[in-house]
C-alpha cells in the first residue's frame, strides 16, 4: 500500500513519519490464543493464519451470501480460502479491506490484489512463505515492535507459561467469574489451597490469583458489561448467597446480579491495591442469531450493539470510589457509538489524587474499530475530556497479523489531528502534537502497563 496510505495533509504526514510511524506497540488486551503467542507456532497454511478464527471476515462472507461450509463447515482449507477471495473485492468501505490489505503488504510484502482470479496464486505464495521461521507466531509478532503484549487468560487458567515472557504478560478476563457456577469455585479452591466457605475465604482466593496475574506482568482486568448489565450495591446477603450457591448449585436471576456484582467489588479492590486498569467494555449484543451460535460458538461474528443504563455504572463507580481502595483507573469502551459523548462526559465525573484521568473512554472498539469509529472517539474525547492522557489503541483480536491495526489506527489519528490543524482548532506546533501523538500512540498505555523504562 502507499506509505501516504490515509494522510490526506502535509501536517498528517509529518506527525506520522516523524512520531507515530516507528513508535513501540503497546497491546494491552487481546484475544491471541496462548500457544500461538508463548511459542513459535507455525502455522498449517494461509486459512489457518487469516481465515480460520476471524469473526469479522467469517462475518463479512455471510454477508455476501457464501455458504456456511465455505467459513466454517467441511470445505477444504483451499476452498475456504478461495471464498475469502470472492468476497474481498466486494469489501469496499468496510475496514476489512484496508486491513486485509495492511496485513498482505505489511506482513507478507506482497501487492498482489486479493481476487478470484488469484487465489490460487496467493494460495502457493503464502503457503510457501509460512515455511519460514519468519513467518510462525513469534516471527509475525516480531515485525510489530511490540513492547507489551496482554492476552486474556481466565481467572482459573494455568498461566505458567507467561514466566520470562517480559513483552508478553496475560490479561486478567473475567468470564469464569460471571454467573460463577460451583465447579468454579472448586475449582479456584484448588488452585489457590483455600477453602471457600465464607465472602473472606472467596475474597483471599481471588487475591491469590490475582498475586499470580501480577507476578507474571499482568496489569488489566477486563469485565464485559453487556446490553442490559446491571450492577447492585451490596445488600449484606452475599454471604447467604454464596453458601446457597455451594450448596443448592445455582441462585436466582436477581441473587446471581447481587453476587456478581459482589465479584465485581471485589476485582476493582485487588485492581485498585495492585495499580491495575479495569476495563469494563460495555454494550455488547451477544445473543442474536440463535442458529449461528450453534454453528460457530459464542465468538462466530454475529454478536450486534446494545444498549446500557449509565447508571448501573455510575453507581458501580460511586460504590468503588467509596471502598477503603479507592476506584482502580478504569477504561469504559462503548460499543455503541451513540453513548461515545455521554461516557466522555461521564468520565470527568471522578477524581483520584495524583492520577491524570483515572476513568476515560476506551479506544473505538469491535464494530467500531474503523475509520469513522476512531474518528468519533477522537471528537468525543478532544471535546468533553482530555486527549493528552488517552490510552490509545488496542488489537481486541484473535489474530496476530491485526497488530497490523496500530498502523492503521496511527494513520487515522494523525489524519485526524493534521485537518483540526488546518482547520485552525489546534493552534499547536508540530513538535507539541507529535508529543500528543507519541502520548496517545504508546506513552499513556506504557504507564498503565507499568513500563518504568524510557521506551521512546
Amino acid at each position: 500500500m502507499n506509505d501516504e496510505f490515509l494522510l490526506d495533509t502535509s501536517e498528517a504526514r509529518s506527525l506520522y513519519h516523524q512520531y507515530a510511524e516507528k513508535l513501540p506497540v503497546i497491546d494491552y488486551h487481546n484475544h491471541l490464543a496462548a500457544k500461538e503467542v508463548l511459542t513459535d507456532y507455525s502455522y498449517e497454511n494461509i486459512t489457518e493464519l487469516w481465515l480460520r478464527g476471524d469473526p469479522y471476515k467469517h462475518r463479512a462472507m455471510r454477508m455476501c451470501g457464501i455458504e456456511e461450509k465455505y467459513i466454517t463447515g467441511n470445505a477444504s482449507d483451499y476452498e475456504k480460502f478461495n471464498a475469502w477471495c470472492t468476497v474481498f473485492p466486494r469489501l469496499t468501505g468496510n475496514p476489512l479491506k484496508h486491513w486485509s490489505q495492511m496485513e498482505l503488504s505489511m506482513v507478507f510484502n506482497l501487492d498482489i490484489p486479493i481476487c478470484t482470479e488469484n487465489a490460487q496464486t496467493l494460495w502457493n505464495r503464502l503457503n510457501e512463505m509460512l515455511k519460514d521461521k519468519a513467518y510462525t507466531s513469534r516471527g509475525i509478532l516480531s515485525r510489530f515492535n511490540i513492547e507489551y503484549c496482554s492476552p486474556c487468560m481466565l481467572l482459573n487458567d494455568d498461566i505458567s507459561g507467561f514466566k520470562d515472557k517480559s513483552a508478553i504478560a496475560p490479561s486478567l478476563r473475567s468470564d469464569d467469574m460471571k454467573n460463577p457456577t460451583p465447579d468454579f469455585i472448586q475449582r479456584l479452591s484448588e488452585n489457590t489451597g483455600i477453602h471457600i466457605n465464607s465472602i473472606e475465604a472467596l475474597k483471599q482466593a481471588l487475591g491469590k490469583r490475582f498475586d499470580v496475574f501480577d507476578r507474571a506482568g499482568g496489569k488489566f482486568f477486563d469485565y464485559a458489561a453487556d446490553d442490559g448489565f446491571q450492577y447492585k450495591s451490596d445488600d449484606g446477603q452475599n454471604e447467604d448467597r454464596l453458601k446457597k450457591l455451594i450448596s443448592d448449585g445455582e441462585l436466582s436471576d436477581n441473587d446471581m446480579l447481587y453476587f456478581n456484582s459482589e465479584l465485581l467489588r471485589i476485582a476493582y479492590d485487588e485492581c485498585a491495591m495492585r495499580g491495575w486498569t479495569v476495563q469494563l467494555h460495555i454494550g455488547a449484543l451477544r445473543y442474536t442469531s440463535s442458529r449461528l451460535r450453534r454453528i460457530a460458538g459464542p465468538a462466530g461474528g454475529f454478536a450486534g450493539i446494545g444498549n446500557f443504563d449509565v447508571r448501573h455504572i455510575t453507581r458501580l463507580l460511586d460504590d468503588v470510589e467509596g471502598s477503603e481502595h479507592g476506584l482502580a483507573r478504569t477504561l469504559l469502551f462503548t460499543l455503541n457509538p451513540a453513548y461515545n459523548e455521554e461516557i466522555a462526559v461521564l468520565c470527568g465525573s471522578y477524581s483520584c489524587d495524583n492520577m491524570p484521568s483515572p476513568v476515560q473512554q476506551g479506544p473505538a472498539w469491535w464494530w467500531c474499530d474503523h475509520y469513522s469509529g476512531i474518528t468519533g472517539v477522537l471528537d468525543s474525547i478532544s471535546s468533553f475530556g482530555l486527549l493528552y492522557e488517552f490510552i490509545g489503541m488496542t488489537t481486541d483480536s484473535r489474530s496476530v497479523l491485526s497488530f497490523v491495526r496500530h498502523d492503521y489506527f496511527r494513520r487515522v489519528l494523525c489524519a485526524w489531528i493534521g485537518r483540526q490543524k488546518e482547520r485552525g482548532i489546534f493552534t499547536e506546533d508540530t513538535d507539541t502534537l507529535g508529543e500528543l501523538v507519541k502520548r496517545i500512540c504508546c506513552k499513556n498505555a506504557a504507564a498503565a502497563a507499568g513500563i518504568k523504562k524510557e521506551i521512546l
